[in-house]
């Protein structure tokens, strides 16, 4: 097993590659300061069950733990954390388009893990597989798709893992196969998000991203006026909860701008329950204005409505 033990210390220089998926034009994500798929069964290696299995379970138990978990596009955080707004952060996501990727480590059988990509915070690809065994280059590991057996002509994908101080980064490399241009995508790890589940897609993609964002905009205790100047406290968690807020027990901001009706950031009350309400709002420090909207389906633009309730942050707690 001397090539799972190149691997090992391969793994500890923070370089891999693996092999794949989508074709797009150039483009390298940028990096910020953050806090907060099935198998082709015919070709896939398998596992060996030789005495050097323990070495190989060694190295596996490594991968799992480096690269299992939910991984969002650094371009795209970057810019909700310019702008405190998902309408404005739209579309800063570069070529490849996808926003977040979900590695489940409690997926593993065989040699492989599933991976789940967001496109677009609007809807899932195909998923797939990345096998951690030998492929033709020494440290690298290929990924297989169902898609692939209909023909969807993915391009060769390889993943980069960089480990830099305490950030931690995975760099998605898509090559074209017919021109050989190549394109990047930076993700980062989201705390708290295993990225288990990825298989049935549950909990969804856009879990991760939910988290995220509900940290940078929600989460924590406010001070809330309403339209009638009565003053209480309101308390937002980061998983979507809500306490405090007439009516309603749940939250889910807004993320998804296909179709019309998207002229603000807007957050989802109660979403897909009787007392669903969508309301505008708007971000300035640790103030947040929420308003109530209007659907005009003459001209199919939103209009702001009254100011329903001021948040004013107290702690992120």
């Amino acid at each position: 097993m001397d090539f799972l033990l190149k691997q090992a210390r391969l793994l500890l220089l923070g370089l891999f590659v693996l092999t794949g998926c989508h074709d797009k034009s150039s483009d390298t994500a940028q990096r910020v300061d953050e806090s907060s798929v099935a198998p082709d069964s015919a070709n896939a290696p398998l596992r060996p069950t030789t005495h050097g299995a323990v070495a190989e379970d060694a190295v596996a138990q490594q991968l799992k733990a480096l690269l299992g978990g939910a991984w969002l596009n650094t371009t795209y955080t970057a810019q909700l954390l310019k702008t405190h707004s998902p309408r404005k952060a739209h579309g800063y996501w570069g070529a490849s388009g996808i926003t977040v990727m979900l590695i489940d480590p409690t997926s593993f059988e065989g040699d492989s893990l599933a991976v789940a990509l967001g496109f677009s915070n609007h809807e899932g690809m195909p998923l797939r597989y990345v096998h951690l065994s030998e492929s033709k280059s020494a440290n690298s590991w290929r990924t297989t798709s169902y898609a692939e057996s209909f023909g969807d002509d993915w391009s060769e994908t390889s993943l980069r893992y960089q480990t830099h101080n305490a950030d931690t980064l995975l760099h998605l490399d898509q090559r074209n196969k017919k021109t050989g241009r190549i394109i990047t995508t930076t993700f980062r790890r989201v705390r708290g998000a295993s990225g288990t589940g990825a298989a049935l897609q549950e909990p969804p993609l856009q879990a991760p991203l939910a988290r995220f964002i509900n940290d940078l905009l929600f989460t924590g205790t406010h001070s809330m006026t309403d339209s009638a100047g009565l003053i209480s406290s309101a308390h937002f968690t980061p998983s979507g909860n809500v306490k405090g807020l007439p009516s309603h027990k749940s939250y889910e901001v807004n993320t998804d701008f296909t179709g019309p009706f998207h002229e603000f950031d807007t957050v989802f009350l109660d979403i897909y329950q009787k007392s669903q309400e969508e309301l505008a709002f708007a971000t300035k420090g640790d103030t947040i204005r929420l308003f109530a909207v209007h659907d005009d389906t003459t001209s199919y633009e939103r209009q702001r409505g009254h100011l329903r309730y001021t948040l004013i942050r107290q702690s992120r707690n």
